[in-house]
């Protein structure tokens, strides 16, 4: 693939954007734990520019969540107009090394999903790619799953990996991710050690930057919880559940654990919700002052009630946006968001929803519940807490009282006290650009 080469490189980036460019080129293997929102995607396709520019690169692969193919092609042809970038074809699921070499020799970027890992690696193991990107990496974080034995089997020079999240659940998280930059190196059980010597041991291959220390100017977030009770319907539910669970059959704790949780969302046979109802009063009240909202839920039934809710009222108007959706219909639904002043409101699944977006046209997020990382829950808001944010934004996070919900807070507290004393601690000081861009 002949390449077009600019004559000099000025990409429109920020400082700290700068300095995490320099930092990538200076580590050929290396985690960028940017904070979300920071444009961990502009500052990888910019040191890939550079990389094809000295001629040290001439194949490359990136691993992305099959929602942020569109927003990977479209970044690439943003920042980088003179590499060629394409989406890897799959033709009935199959994949060989002759295909591989045509798609090297025509690409300079070519793109693959985590589902597309089982069908691709034994393919290109005789022609590996100069560099592999992880996006979303802490998808790596179990060292037992397909996905991650099958990104082990390829030994590329260079591998970035890329998660504002590297810790999700367990310290294991980062330990695993460690072990797959330097398998001889370090090993997945080293977080056996302590973290205290796990953080010593990523320190010089993570990058880590937050907001607050290199975007000072980013408009304040007002972050709410409202304490609920719940609907007279949904607390008879709710006692029967528990009723049931204790004085008859008794099924698994988890189960019964996440009916209660539904429950607190919706009651699906009479529609009552007392989430619902104050959601649907703060995107009203949003849409006066007029401000756009996003909601969150990590299950759907809640996101479909709410939007016949919102429908059967003619002055309201919002768009889902969930799994189930054809790629089109996603990215039409996110265009009318962004686009369409009379679209008050984005009701997504996190599943789809906390990855890879940008939704600055929103200034109010809300939570119809919360899942059990708070890494995931931050990825969400950072969907619309980052660069490009010009008004203050307000989080609601809605909890109904006497419920399983108020006792999973102290578990969540927990565990971002794990990412704190991990990943946080580890964090760069603005000072740190001057002598990345020196060097």
């Amino acid at each position: 693939m002949p390449l077009l080469l600019p004559l000099r490189i000025d990409d429109d980036l920020y400082p700290f954007q700068r300095s995490g460019v320099a930092w990538l080129l200076l580590h050929q293997r290396a985690i960028l734990a940017d904070d979300m929102g920071l444009g961990k995607t502009i500052q990888v396709i910019a040191a890939l520019r550079r990389l094809y520019r000295y001629g040290q690169i001439n194949s490359c692969l990136v691993i992305v969540p099959g929602t942020l193919l569109a927003n990977w092609l479209s970044e690439c042809d943003k920042w980088a107009p003179e590499l060629v970038a394409q989406r890897l074809e799959f033709a009935n699921k199959t994949f060989t090394p002759a295909k591989w070499r045509s798609a090297v020799a025509r690409a300079h970027i070519l793109l693959a999903t985590y589902d597309d890992l089982r069908g691709l690696w034994d393919d290109i193991t005789e022609q590996p790619p100069d560099i592999i990107i992880a996006d979303e990496a802490h998808r790596l974080r179990k060292a037992e799953s397909q996905v991650n034995q099958a990104i082990r089997r390829v030994t590329s020079p260079w591998f970035w990996a890329l998660s504002g999240t590297p810790v999700e659940r367990h310290p294991e998280d980062l330990a695993c991710m460690l072990s797959l930059l330097y398998p001889t190196r370090f090993a997945v059980d080293d977080h056996r050690l302590g973290i205290e010597t796990l953080r010593a041991r990523v320190r010089p291959h993570l990058l880590r930057r937050t907001k607050e220390t290199v975007l000072p100017e980013l408009p304040p977030v007002e972050e709410s919880d409202e304490p609920l009770e719940l609907h007279p319907e949904q607390r008879l539910a709710y006692d029967k559940e528990v009723s049931t669970f204790l004085n008859k059959v008794r099924s698994s704790h988890l189960s019964l654990f996440n009916r209660l949780r539904s429950i607190c969302d919706l009651h699906e046979p009479s529609g009552a919700s007392s989430k619902l109802d104050r959601i649907a009063d703060i995107i009203a009240n949003a849409a006066e002052g007029d401000c756009k909202s996003v909601v969150f839920s990590y299950t759907i039934e809640p996101l479909r009630a709410l939007m016949a809710r919102l429908r059967a009222q003619p002055d309201k108007s919002a768009e889902l946006l969930i799994g189930a959706m054809a790629p089109e219909q996603r990215n039409q639904a996110i265009r009318r968001f962004k686009t369409d002043p009379a679209c008050q409101a984005l009701l997504a699944s996190m599943r789809v929803g906390a990855e890879g977006l940008t939704l600055t046209e929103a200034n109010v997020v809300i939570f119809v519940n919360r899942w059990w990382n708070p890494s995931t829950n931050a990825q969400a808001v950072d969907r619309v807490v980052r660069i490009g944010q010009r008004k203050p934004v307000t989080v609601h996070y809605l909890t109904c009282m006497n419920t399983v919900e108020d006792r999973l807070q102290p578990m969540l507290d927990r565990k971002k006290m794990t990412f704190d004393q991990l990943v946080e601690a580890l964090r760069h000081q603005p000072e740190l650009a001057e002598q990345l861009l020196e060097d």
